[in-house]
């Protein structure tokens, strides 16, 4: 009985984030065809550069504590590391301000990108409207507010869009053009309407904007219930208590931000090596590839991985047994992914020369190469948690290392000694095939470790 209440209760908190991430994302993927007609590769490789530079400053701009809010038994404790988290944050913002104040015009010539450097004073804004979304996600789902996350994140993807299609009208300065939206509309999707090339202040712009207000608005819908039925806890906030948590959980600045911001600077090598031994429209093809890929498998991906963790840190925390629970969730991840991938597989260049136009087949190509890799990435990265809810930062941080260097070695390999991206992406993904295949039995040998362990210290 026991067993199916679990079931039941991690099935409907899963169904509730993917209800929410579906609506979140039927626009985006319904849109994306017009938004590759709209801007150009180019502009969507600024864009990947800049949300490569932002999700590396994340990692750390909360110090990783950030993780541990669902990890505590007591509100009082999981409060005041919330409340760590906003403290680490305003000074890492604040110092990064100064930089970018100071250092603005160094930092622009050393990026080097075409048509970002008037946009990088923004970096500062979009880290901390998105460090703080991800604080209180954090904070939803410890106390199992799914319908919260679901509609935040419905609201932040909603305002990116919404911000992308009006810049993309802009550029072509639509709303001003005799021939109207309707007509404009029509023109796009002809045989006579070229592809767009080439970098636009007003198009990088209003990807970059769209990215920051996503952030803003799904804090935004954190907030208001936040302040609604937590704030009786603010009284539990105190300097002691924020050092004791600090204290209690410091493998998470000490451990766990090395490894992600290694992480980071893996995937910044990865654009960075493309954007050199290639140009902005190769990045822009390899950006939309990841896009259109992890797009509908984020749906389902982020909210197992979610409801998966909230879950197994409860009944670790309750002294339960939780190696079902990652099998399970394993084995529906795979079940779920297979027709997914399969179609890419078969149909990636044609596909993605028909829904999104002639220019970006390419990015079907790429994805054809990239399948094998993101579907076992999709089905077992979810269930590696189990690193942090058992406190064992310290191994995951060696093996997340070989698989950094596994994927920046890959593209090196391919985009500087063969001059083949693709060559890189078919040595990634076959490498990948056994590091996951290992990472999986690596996370159950140290769940039984740590269970047995458990056990006989009764």
């Amino acid at each position: 009985m026991k067993k199916r209440i679990v079931k039941s209760e991690f099935g409907k908190n899963v169904l509730t984030l993917m209800t929410g991430s579906t609506l979140a994302q039927i626009l985006p993927i319904a849109l994306t065809p017009v938004l590759t007609r709209l801007f150009s590769p180019e502009e969507f490789g600024a864009y990947t550069f800049y949300m490569s530079i932002v999700t590396f400053l994340l990692v750390i701009a909360a110090g990783r504590y950030e993780q541990a809010i669902v990890l505590p038994k007591e509100d009082k404790d999981a409060i005041n590391i919330l409340a760590l988290c906003f403290a680490i944050l305003s000074v890492f913002v604040s110092i990064l301000l100064i930089v970018f104040l100071v250092f603005g015009n160094v930092l622009a010539d050393l990026i080097s990108v075409d048509g970002l450097s008037s946009w990088l004073w923004l970096i500062p804004v979009t880290v901390f409207f998105g460090s703080a979304y991800k604080i209180f996600t954090f904070w939803s789902n410890r106390h199992k507010r799914f319908k919260g996350t679901s509609v935040s994140v419905v609201v932040q993807t909603t305002g990116r869009v919404a911000v992308q299609m009006v810049g993309g009208l802009q550029k072509y300065n639509v709303f001003t053009a005799k021939e109207g939206i309707v007509k404009f509309f029509k023109s796009i999707f002809s045989k006579a309407h070229g592809n767009p090339s080439g970098i636009t202040h007003i198009g990088v712009g209003a990807l970059i904007l769209s990215f920051t207000l996503g952030f803003f608005l799904g804090t935004l819908v954190f907030l208001f219930p936040f302040l609604k039925k937590d704030k009786v806890l603010f009284k539990e906030v105190s300097w002691k208590r924020m050092k004791e948590q600090a204290k209690i959980h410091d493998k998470f600045p000490k451990i766990n931000s090395v490894h992600g911001v290694l992480d980071e600077l893996k995937n910044i090598g990865v654009t960075s090596t493309i954007l050199y031994a290639f140009n902005e429209a190769i990045l822009g093809f390899y950006g939309m590839t990841v896009r259109v890929l992890r797009a509908p498998l984020s749906v389902i991906g982020n909210s197992f991985a979610q409801v998966f963790f909230q879950k197994a840190a409860e009944m670790h925390a309750n002294e339960q047994n939780f190696i079902p629970l990652i099998k399970s969730t394993v084995k529906k991840m795979l079940l779920i992914g297979a027709p997914i991938f399969l179609v890419i597989i078969l149909f990636g260049p044609p596909l993605f020369e028909f829904v999104l136009g002639e220019k970006w087949r390419v990015a079907g190509e790429y994805a054809q190469y990239l399948t094998p890799w993101l579907y076992l990435s999709f089905a077992i990265a979810p269930v590696l948690q189990v690193s942090v809810i058992l406190n064992k930062q310290g191994q995951y941080f060696i093996i997340s290392m070989i698989h950094n260097v596994i994927i920046l070695g890959s593209i090196l390999v391919g985009g500087i000694f063969f001059k083949d991206l693709t060559t890189g992406f078919l040595i990634l993904s076959s490498i990948q095939i056994l590091f996951y295949t290992y990472a999986y039995f690596w996370a159950l040998k140290l769940t039984r470790e740590t269970l047995k362990a458990r056990d006989s210290s009764i």
